[in-house]
């Protein structure tokens, strides 16, 4: 694939204006010889990024840049634990952590004027300037193509589904997005009004344990069980850990309640006193170009946060774009702020419902 990318415009433009530069000018030559700390995922993403993004940045830039893998919560520790004498300058997170990241001021607002990127950025993904998405997932049932999904959330309490059904870790973060089912499922509430009454719900929870089989914490791990044929259906996980599998052939895929599914958002973050602010903010815009996003999107099968992106239908089969895509599913996202304050105290419940 061919693009105009910075290098080759820089080509062109030192081409035409080569007489009037001053003797020893450089491209991006305030960003030559700096180095860059950022935290990244690990797994299939974070491979991408190493291999795909990182080497034509630094190419771009002519800076060296150093990540290291790791997931949210152990990315926040490690903000947590530089606070005083940052290390990293970039962070990758869930958008569950950006609040506690903002309270605890260990991230920076963003410089909108240094980053065109953000010109195409949905709003919904700005979390207020405080950073921005990266990839969309969506969070909802998996289940074994040999298996009819159930149309709503309430049929998985049905006695047919006795020990057939696979629960999220209260670990993992879409517990959380289980317990907002439940609570909906109780009350009859809108996913966005339910997530409010949790604390009334665990009794709704309670009631499912004969149809659990057990949990899991690997999401991928859970869709190759559910693709053998160990358990009918899976609740909840997100499509990037699903899908990957779907598009190889194995008989299991996503299916979407009536009442909705969950974004899950992975993000980047400015790390606030972070080395290198200025080579950070050029990564960050990097990671939210079009051409960037595409293939990542592509590759992940995840949704941008950006508008103006064309997919094949191939792909759009497995993510929720453009915008109105996405409100089509009813993809909703958590008030984490309210969450957080609660969740530890609703994980000891989960743990003691499901002897974990």
């Amino acid at each position: 694939m061919t693009r105009m990318n910075r290098r080759t415009f820089g080509k062109l433009a030192l081409g035409t204006a080569a007489l009037a530069a001053p003797m020893g000018f450089v491209r991006n030559g305030w960003a030559a010889g700096k180095e860059l700390n950022i935290g990244i995922w690990g797994g299939s993403q974070g491979e991408f990024v190493k291999k795909e993004i990182i080497p034509a940045f630094q190419s771009d830039f002519d800076c060296t840049v150093v990540a290291e893998e790791g997931f949210t919560l152990a990315n926040v520790g490690k903000m947590r634990a530089t606070k005083d004498n940052p290390k990293f300058s970039v962070m990758f997170i869930d958008d569950v952590a950006i609040p506690i990241c903002k309270q605890e001021g260990l991230i920076a607002e963003l410089p909108k004027a240094d980053m065109p990127a953000l010109e195409k950025l949905y709003p919904r993904f700005g979390f207020d300037g405080w950073g921005t998405a990266l990839a969309i997932s969506v969070a909802s049932l998996f289940h074994n193509t040999n298996v009819t999904p159930p149309e709503t959330y309430a049929e998985l309490w049905d006695p047919k589904y006795a020990g057939k059904l696979k629960l999220v870790s209260p670990k993992n973060t879409p517990s959380v997005f289980f317990l907002i089912v439940a609570s909906a499922v109780k009350s009859g509430k809108p996913l966005a009004e339910a997530q409010y009454e949790i604390d009334d719900a665990f009794d709704k929870v309670a009631e499912l344990k004969p149809n659990i089989m057990n949990l899991f914490d690997n999401g991928p791990q859970a869709a190759n069980e559910v693709a053998q044929g160990q358990a009918d259906i899976g609740l909840l996980e997100l499509s990037k850990y699903i899908y990957p599998y779907t598009a190889k052939g194995a008989p299991v895929t996503m299916s979407f309640p009536k009442e909705g599914s969950f974004a899950g958002n992975n993000c980047q973050v400015l790390v606030k006193g972070g080395p290198n602010q200025d080579l950070a903010v050029a990564f960050m815009n990097r990671m939210l170009e079009p051409a960037v996003q595409k293939a990542f999107s592509e590759y992940a099968l995840t949704a941008p946060p950006v508008s103006g992106i064309e997919f094949s239908e191939e792909t759009l089969k497995y993510i929720a774009y453009p915008v109105e895509e996405m409100d089509s599913r009813g993809l909703f996202t958590p008030d984490w702020e309210f969450i957080n304050a609660k969740r530890s105290g609703w994980t000891e419940k989960l743990n003691g419902i499901f002897a974990v």
